[in-house]
């Protein structure tokens, strides 16, 4: 691990300009959060980060206001917001026109995204910008106690970047030094009970459920694409639930990932690591979810409420022929 936020600071500069790295990976390779190789970079100056050109960055730590500075991202103009899990991506392009809460729970809307956003979950945030390529990119990120991030907002080059010192002014905590206190992870019994409760809750709908693998489910989303079919995909963590709503345009599958894709919309996931993938019967039209060990759902597949009475005979047709004689039936 490195000892210092400057040493961070230099491995993120060399891992991202000559490994090309995520952040994600650079963390592990590091050995810390992906918050901790952020917050790291708090305390830069912007002159700094010019005369350390093209290894740009530097992170601005935010008030925990999160429900106005969801409201205040609607100034960017068309950004893309992303969600992920373990093995999940959620990736869309949109405006934050349509931003609400009530309490520590938000939404935001657009014509093909849904957010939920559930701030209780949310322990810090951060404007973020780095020099990739000789392309200044801004994004504003945000993560839970434990240091995982469970939402992050990405400016496109004709968003509105000259806004983003105008929120940097209005949200920056008054805390601008580097060091950041994480929470534990939980104790093996705690998680244990978690599990035990996960399990109650799964057993009350086992019957409502039929086990499909991967590749049915690759099958079956081929096949919506050329019947057109409009479908709500929703990838969600603890903190975040992530929508589209819209009809998929291509499926392409490389390494080990199945990338969903439309002109606003890319979903990747990486479903021969997913431990369940069922078609549930308690909602009709039924969808089909992905779940975690503990039987927590980290991305689901439905048929969008703005179909057709045709959409949903062609939907439920398509489910019946793609779970025919591959099916294991629960209970």
């Amino acid at each position: 691990m490195c000892s210092t936020f400057h040493d961070i600071r230099k491995s993120f500069a060399s891992l991202r300009v000559e490994k090309k790295h995520r952040h994600r990976e650079i963390a592990s390779f590091l050995n810390v959060t992906e918050v901790e190789l952020i917050d790291s970079h708090v305390g830069v100056t912007k002159l700094e980060s010019i005369k350390s050109f093209p290894n740009l960055a530097r992170a601005i730590r935010l008030k925990p206001s999160w429900s106005n500075i969801t409201q205040d991202i609607q100034g960017f103009g068309e950004v893309m917001s992303l969600t992920r899990n373990s093995h999940a991506v959620h990736e869309n392009l949109s405006f934050y026109k349509y931003a609400s809460s009530s309490g520590d729970v938000g939404m935001v809307q657009s014509d093909e995204l849904a957010i939920h956003l559930m701030y209780e979950k949310w322990e810090f945030g951060y404007l973020f910008e780095e020099c990739k390529s000789h392309v200044l990119e801004r994004s504003i990120q945000f993560f839970d106690g434990f240091g995982e991030p469970v939402h992050k907002i990405f400016l496109l080059p004709h968003s509105h970047h000259w806004y983003f010192d105008e929120v940097a002014k209005r949200w920056s905590d008054s805390n601008q030094e580097p060091g950041i206190l994480l929470q534990e992870k939980a104790e093996p019994h705690q998680a244990t009970n978690s599990g035990a409760l996960a399990s109650i809750i799964e057993e009350r709908h086992t019957s409502q459920q039929e086990i499909i693998d991967a590749g049915v489910v690759q099958s079956l989303l081929s096949s919506s694409i050329q019947l057109k079919l409009p479908l709500i995909i929703t990838v969600q963590n603890h903190g975040v639930s992530q929508s589209h709503d819209g009809v998929l345009e291509a499926i392409r599958d490389h390494n080990d990932w199945l990338h969903l894709i439309n002109q606003q919309f890319n979903c990747h996931l990486q479903l021969a690591h997913i431990p369940k993938i069922c078609i549930n019967h308690q909602y009709n039209p039924f969808l089909i979810e992905m779940l975690d060990k503990e039987g927590v759902i980290l991305v689901s597949i439905a048929l969008s409420a703005k179909n057709t009475s045709a959409d949903r005979q062609a939907w439920a047709d398509l489910l019946e022929q793609a779970i025919k004689g591959e099916l294991s039936l629960l209970g």
